[in-house]
């Protein structure tokens, strides 16, 4: 290699030095950039112990693994979104975001990125009312309280709440009315036991009693909304004819025995001087009257 070869290949080694940047200092420009960036976007790094629940979440339950999952999440991929906080005196009180802090204290973390807002009483109850039903986290029970309580606390119609939180006044309205059912129904409704469509017929029946009997009714033969609306416009018409009928308790065991066998509604109705009735079965759907027909033995 000449002199000159020699030389140069030198220089563009030295250049090469010269011009490559220590990892440590790059990582670390790399972090004060994002750190920067976190400031401009108004992300700011709380203590996790300065930050608490707000009382007045609407969402009320928290799973216990939906909480573990999303814990193994952020421990693989750290906090996506901030949490939203408003600042108190002595603490910051989260607007949304209660799942993240509870799966980062799960992880033991010190500190999580938030967002600082100013909200007054009202527009924090819409605020984290409306990034619940965004991402779905409320059952109907948990979001009417919530309109009620708006409604009430801030005069709002119906209509007013329903600009304000981006539903139709129909939809604010239906789901209010299911705050008048009986408690344990609401609760069957929170833990997913019955749906929406199924309990709300049963607002069309004023007592109490034979709202709770439908449920059972509802419940043992897993009907569908469809279905409860038929059975409760047959107890309204049976109510309007005031029809009565002789029963014993073998006769509601008979019964019973014929609905878990069926899984369909039958009623026996006997009389008792002419020692004769009528056994009536009721049937939702064609699969339901093809399984009659077969126990009959009329089809196979």
């Amino acid at each position: 290699m000449s002199k000159a070869a020699s030389g140069n290949a030198s220089a563009l080694s030295q250049n090469k030095k010269n011009t490559r940047k220590p990892l440590g200092r790059g990582l670390s420009n790399l972090l004060k950039s994002d750190a920067a960036a976190s400031e401009a976007a108004g992300i700011r790094e709380i203590e996790i112990e300065r930050i608490r629940a707000n009382p007045g979440n609407p969402r009320k339950k928290f799973e216990k693994t939906s909480i573990e999952e999303l814990a193994a999440t952020i421990s693989a991929h750290g906090v996506l979104q901030p949490i939203l906080v408003i600042e108190k005196k002595d603490h910051f009180m989260v607007v949304s975001g209660e799942r993240r802090l509870r799966a980062c204290r799960q992880l033991a973390f010190k500190t999580v990125p938030c967002i600082v807002k100013e909200y007054d009483d009202q527009t924090l109850l819409e605020v984290a009312l409306i990034e619940n039903i965004q991402r779905e986290q409320l059952d109907a029970i948990e979001e009417a309280g919530v309109y009620k309580s708006l409604m009430e606390t801030h005069t709002l119609t119906q209509e007013e709440l329903a600009r304000r939180v981006g539903k139709s006044r129909t939809a604010i309205a239906n789901r209010v009315r299911l705050l008048q059912l009986p408690d344990s129904v609401q609760a069957a409704v929170a833990d997913g036991k019955l749906s929406e469509g199924q309990v709300r017929p049963l607002l069309g029946i004023k007592s109490e009693a034979v709202q709770l009997k439908l449920v059972k009714e509802i419940e043992s033969l897993s009907l569908t909304a469809r279905q409860v609306e038929d059975l409760v416009n047959r107890q309204k018409g049976e109510k309007a004819k005031k029809v009565s009928r002789s029963t014993t308790p073998e006769l509601r065991g008979l019964e019973k025995e014929i609905e878990e066998r069926l899984q369909i509604r039958a009623r026996i109705n006997h009389n008792t001087s002419k020692n004769n009735g009528k056994l009536t079965l009721e049937y939702f759907s064609l699969e339901d009257l093809d399984k009659i027909l077969k126990v009959l033995g009329i089809r196979r």
